[in-house]
């Protein structure tokens, strides 16, 4: 036997696809699979806490997202904003580590394609939704945000910790980017 890292895994027409660094396994044989968890919970916490953060600016500013990235070291995420503000930004993230520390469950089910596309706000990015899935993953927020997600959830906000801003940048005309960690 042999070992590999998997540094990708992507969602094409033939399902699940995982790119391994190193020497890959014959088509079709069985593998066996070890997650590095410590990673994986991390992400875990970047991502519940960038639909938090995103929810919050979305809340109080009106502002769209246009993009975001979540990994181990740090997140990004974009808004669409006419001013650059970075008051307004550490006030955004203020209140996200209030929300987050409300102990908010997060759940996940699973909708008919049809049903998401007809509930007003529960596909952010429309762009992005792949046209061939019928059922999607639904990721709630209790009481704050729901929408078609993929991405590795925890299960309540409290295990997020707090989120602090690690640098802003003026993008643009009216693109904002905020890049975030969480600690501890």
């Amino acid at each position: 036997g042999f070992e590999s890292a998997v540094v990708e895994v992507v969602f094409g027409e033939d399902g699940v696809v995982h790119k391994v660094d190193g020497m890959r396994p014959d088509e079709g044989a069985v593998v066996e699979g070890e997650v590095d968890w410590e990673k994986r919970y991390r992400i875990m916490r970047m991502h519940t806490g960038l639909h938090v953060l995103a929810a919050t600016m979305v809340e109080k500013t009106g502002a769209l997202i246009t993009g975001n990235n979540v990994s181990y070291d740090s997140g990004r995420v974009d808004f669409s904003l006419e001013t650059f503000d970075r008051e307004l930004m550490e006030e955004v993230v203020a209140e996200t580590n209030r929300r987050l520390a409300q102990s908010r469950e997060v759940k996940t089910y699973y909708m008919e394609r049809e049903q998401v596309l007809n509930t007003p706000g529960m596909v952010k990015l429309a762009g992005r939704l792949p046209p061939n899935i019928p059922i999607l993953r639904i990721v709630e927020i209790t009481g704050l945000d729901i929408q078609a997600d993929g991405g590795p959830h925890v299960k309540n906000t409290s295990e997020v910790g707090s989120m602090i801003i690690t640098k802003l940048e003026n993008k643009g005309k009216t693109n904002r980017r905020m890049y975030f960690t969480v600690i501890p």
